[in-house]
């Protein structure tokens, strides 16, 4: 865009580290919470180069891998708002979610109105 500016990787990686300190307590508090291999279930918030995003029942946040989904699961449930679950496989500590894997998807969603 014309209005984007070029910034280093290191420039970027501080000001994200910087960005993301006031959350850095309620990560610990997740952390704590999950332990791998634990069941988690939430609805799909969006894609994106990480993955799917997903909102856990639970106010938390978590990604998978979207082809690992895709090849397991009706392509119709691939939309914001679709419930979806797997297993807690790790943590991401840069971008404070949990990394997930295994999921399914019944095709179920979660009520909330799509604007």
């Amino acid at each position: 865009m014309e209005e984007d500016i070029s910034i280093e990787r290191a420039e970027f990686e501080k000001v994200w580290i910087t960005a993301m300190a006031s959350y850095q307590e309620e990560w610990t508090r997740m952390k704590q919470r999950y332990s791998t291999g634990q069941h988690v279930a939430g609805s799909v918030m969006f894609f994106s180069i990480h993955g799917i995003h997903i909102a856990l029942s639970d106010g938390g946040f978590a990604v998978t891998a979207y082809e690992a989904v895709r090849s397991r699961v009706d392509h119709s449930f691939l939309y914001p708002h679709h419930l979806i679950e797997g297993t807690v496989q790790g943590w991401d500590d840069v971008n404070c979610w949990l990394i997930i894997e295994n999921c399914t998807m019944s095709g179920k969603k979660d009520g909330k109105e799509i604007i």
